[in-house]
């Protein structure tokens, strides 16, 4: 998926979304490997024959005149290319390619319909210039546009959909564009969020009217492929096969519109027909009126003659009681932002008209009233009460006495802001979170303490807390002689207060020097994201931690800590991506983030620990990795996530003694952390020490029994050391299958097998393991192939990871399984080209 702002084509879908005519259950589901076109095409493509669904080659010339830049994406009927005019400088078109050649009356039919489209001439529908042949290729030309499809706007929300305000624009333009075409009898037939395009001026198109409908026709009978019809999107009149109507449009307009507000389908993973036999109802959207909901229900029913008859009867009941133009919207959400600030709240205004989970209705209130915004100064912060630890309620007055010398003292400072004491006292006697008071009280930072008198002597205890992390800024003990109590109080506000002041001060420029940020918007960001991190989710997760920084270093672009953790959330999905050409944008932006953070903090450690993963999986470079690993711990060798880095690049690159002993340095500092230990385990597998290995991995299974990979360390272990009953056990563990992809038990006890001299079993699990992997595990591959004797297979593979950049080619120089091989002419090129340290 491209980045925000980058241009987009005017592709009808993302890969595979359009559409087998099986019911989809996922929403953008993505094309099998097996299913793509082979290598570009290589030449001008003058000379060539040119053949259908041949991919084009950047530098290739279609039709005589238009030159190829690159792919722009892939539908089940095409591929788009951003292509120039050779002949006119500075012209720029996305050229769509067909997969399969038209007969003469289809193709007749497409023209007509491109004609038919051209007269709609609406600024909300993309324009479709031509319909051209070049050799057996046929191509559409048509209008380039720069932003972002519906569908990608939606998977950044990440199926919570989007607020009202948000919507409706998108909402008004697609709306437009359906009723123009209507008025010129143009039914689109295919519509949904892959065919809106929202460009990066703000205006929406929509796009691949026309040849939807030509699919539907000649192609219908003749295709093997997947067809132009949507059926999460589809009315039952459509999948039944009968004419289109203006109607099915409508329909598959609300079924978009409810995706839109609240990221579901209307009815689920059922397609229209299925949800009419179950009886299906529409559940009304939270937080609209029920005349919207009522609108959206009657567009989205099961038959024609029941459902909403025109775009306009549709807009119109969406419309009620809500801003009907941009410039109403504005114009409310201007009002509301003055009055928020005569009464004293200071709200941005985007963060009021954006609320994810509120908006503007005109005369009227939503159920769920608008959260005034955490958005605390860097030296804000609130006194609470102290607590009175004397055992004596009569010393109540002392503690309370001393909370209020400190608010007095702190607000002289000129640069803090401190919460006054009615707001500060309220939370006393309550046991609310720090998180909470700092929120209700919009504070960067709680002061919280104790005083315990006995005798002449008092002790009073200080701690400062910051209340986005929850961490301790900073504590200190005061002990005094119990002379005058006002003197006392005043004497330890002033020192708190000094000593309160300079500790923000330093600590903030710490921040600063170390790749931090002032604004606390961005840093709640970056903890969100962090958060996020934290979880040892999937693609979505680490994505959604990736917008999270993006929207940190959004709001400050100098904030190199969010660039560093978004290099590393990056360089995770690189490893678990399927698709080369995925894995290898995000390292490239993966590379730009922890150089741009080392730019701005050079001597951040996370910075050179990113750029070391970045390195060492996206780019396989371990000496180098390894070079920034090591700066990394030099500059905190008491951060646990330092050690690790610097232990993973150290055994990747064979130097053993240095890996362990930072893992064991990481294991102290995070004594709870199973990654470590797990990591420790495989360690010692890659350092041929077995026995230690398993030992590690009982160590792991005690902090976490169900944890990913203790199986499969164990049985790796086992079949090293030549014990291949005990090996058999743990591929056969339930607890391995649970933790591991389906096909890792086969490849398992083929080895296994292969050792106790089972050969038709080995070859069994070796079928059952083929048919349940691809090229995506062609380094495991290439690992058992070469335990099973089979060299020129295990080589191949091996040749193929290498190919589509395997991030498990990082083991590659210390891995046992691949010593039948290791002295092949074969093996040592590809172990030159990963420039693994000596």
């Amino acid at each position: 998926m491209s980045t925000e702002g980058e241009p987009l084509s005017t592709e009808v879908s993302t890969p595979g979304t359009e559409v087998d005519p099986r019911p989809s259950t996922d929403r953008h589901s993505e094309s099998p490997d097996d299913q793509r076109a082979g290598a570009p095409a290589e030449g001008s493509g003058q000379g060539d024959v040119a053949t259908a669904g041949q991919r084009l080659a950047t530098g290739q010339i279609l039709g005589g005149r238009y030159r190829i830049e690159r792919e722009l994406g892939e539908g089940g009927m095409g591929v788009v290319y951003l292509a120039k005019d050779a002949q006119i400088a500075g012209e720029t078109f996305a050229i769509k390619v067909l997969k399969e050649p038209l007969d003469a009356q289809a193709l007749s039919l497409l023209r007509e319909e491109v004609r038919r489209t051209r007269k709609l001439s609406h600024p909300n529908v993309v324009d479709v210039h031509s319909v051209n042949v070049d050799g057996q290729r046929l191509y559409v030309l048509m209008e380039y546009l720069e932003g972002k499809s519906l569908d990608g706007l939606l998977d950044e929300e990440f199926g919570r959909g989007m607020p009202f305000s948000h919507a409706w624009p998108i909402i008004e333009d697609v709306g437009a564009a359906l009723s123009n075409a209507h008025d010129h009898n143009v039914i689109h037939s295919d519509l949904k969020p892959a065919n809106v395009f929202v460009t990066t001026a703000g205006r929406t198109k929509l796009l691949d009217f026309g040849i939807a409908r030509v699919s539907r026709g000649p192609l219908l009978h003749k295709r093997s492929g997947p067809l132009a019809l949507t059926p999460a999107y589809a009315s039952c009149e459509m999948l039944e096969g009968k004419e289109a109507d203006p109607r099915d449009d409508i329909y598959s307009f609300a079924c978009v519109i409810y995706e839109m507000l609240c990221g579901e389908r209307p009815f689920g993973e059922l397609t229209a027909l299925e949800a009419r036999e179950a009886a299906a109802k529409v559940t009304p959207l939270q937080g609209l009126l029920r005349q919207q909901n009522a609108a959206l229900a009657q567009a989205l029913a099961f038959d024609r003659e029941g459902r909403t008859d025109s775009v306009e009867k549709l807009l119109e009941g969406l419309a009620a009681e809500r801003p009907r133009s941009r410039p109403a919207a504005l114009l409310v959400a201007v009002t509301i932002a003055v009055v928020a600030a005569v009464s004293v709240t200071y709200l941005e205004l985007e963060r009021l008209w954006l609320s994810r989970h509120s908006f503007v209705v005109k005369g009227a209130t939503s159920e769920f009233p608008p959260t005034p915004p955490f958005n605390p100064s860097p030296h804000s912060i609130a006194v609470l009460p102290f607590t009175n630890l004397s055992g004596d309620p009569k010393q109540e007055y002392f503690s309370d006495g001393m909370s209020e010398e400190l608010i007095n003292a702190l607000s002289h400072i000129e640069s803090m802001s401190v919460a006054a004491r009615t707001s500060a006292f309220s939370f006393k006697g309550q046991n609310a979170d720090i998180g909470t008071i700092g929120r209700k009280l919009n504070v960067s930072a709680v002061l919280e303490g104790s005083v315990r008198r006995s005798g002449h002597r008092v002790r009073i205890t200080a701690h400062l807390i910051n209340t986005t992390s929850g961490f301790h800024l900073w504590s200190e003990d005061y002990d005094r002689d119990l002379n005058d109590n006002l003197e006392l109080q005043t004497e330890i506000a002033t020192a708190v207060a000094h000593e309160l002041e300079a500790r923000l001060l330093r600590s903030e420029a710490a921040r600063i020097e170390l790749g931090g940020t002032h604004n606390s918007e961005a840093y709640d960001a970056y903890l969100r994201g962090t958060q996020l991190a934290a979880v040892l989710g999937d693609e979505l997760t680490h994505r959604a931690s990736v917008k999270e920084f993006d929207r940190a270093i959004s709001i400050d672009p100098n904030y190199a800590l969010a660039y560093a953790a978004r290099a590393f959330q990056l360089i995770d999905i690189v490893v678990t991506s399927k698709h080369p050409e995925t894995r290898e944008q995000l390292t490239r932006e993966a590379s730009d983030s922890a150089r741009r953070a080392l730019t701005l903090a050079p001597n951040l450690s996370q910075a050179h620990g990113a750029l070391s993963f970045v390195l060492a999986l996206g780019f396989f470079d371990f000496s180098s990795a390894l070079a920034e690993s090591k700066r990394a711990v030099e500059l905190a060798p008491g951060s646990d996530l330092a050690q690790e880095i610097f232990a993973m690049t150290s055994g990747w690159g064979g130097h053993h003694d240095d890996a362990i002993r930072s893992f064991l340095a990481a294991i102290r500092l995070d004594p709870e952390n199973f990654r470590n230990r797990i990591n420790l385990a495989s360690e010692y597998n890659r350092a041929r020490r077995f026995s230690e290995a398993l030992a590690a991995v009982r160590d792991a299974e005690a902090i976490r029994p169900d944890g990913a990979r203790i199986g499969e360390v164990t049985a790796r272990s086992y079949l090293a050391m030549g014990q291949a009953l005990q090996a058999k056990r743990a591929c056969e563990d339930p607890t391995l299958r649970v933790t591991v992809p389906l096909r890792y038990p086969h490849w398992c006890l083929a080895l296994a097998y292969h050792q106790l001299g089972d050969l038709a079993n080995a070859e069994r699990e070796l079928s059952e393991y083929l048919a349940h992997s691809g090229e995506g595990a062609a380094y495991e591959r290439g690992e058992l192939y070469a335990q099973l004797g089979r060299p020129t297979e295990a080589l191949m593979w091996l040749s193929t990871a290498y190919r589509l950049r395997d991030p498990d080619l990082q083991n590659l120089k210390m891995d046992w399984m691949l010593d039948p091989i290791r002295n092949e002419p074969e093996f040592k090129a590809i172990e030159r080209g990963l420039n693994f340290p000596p």
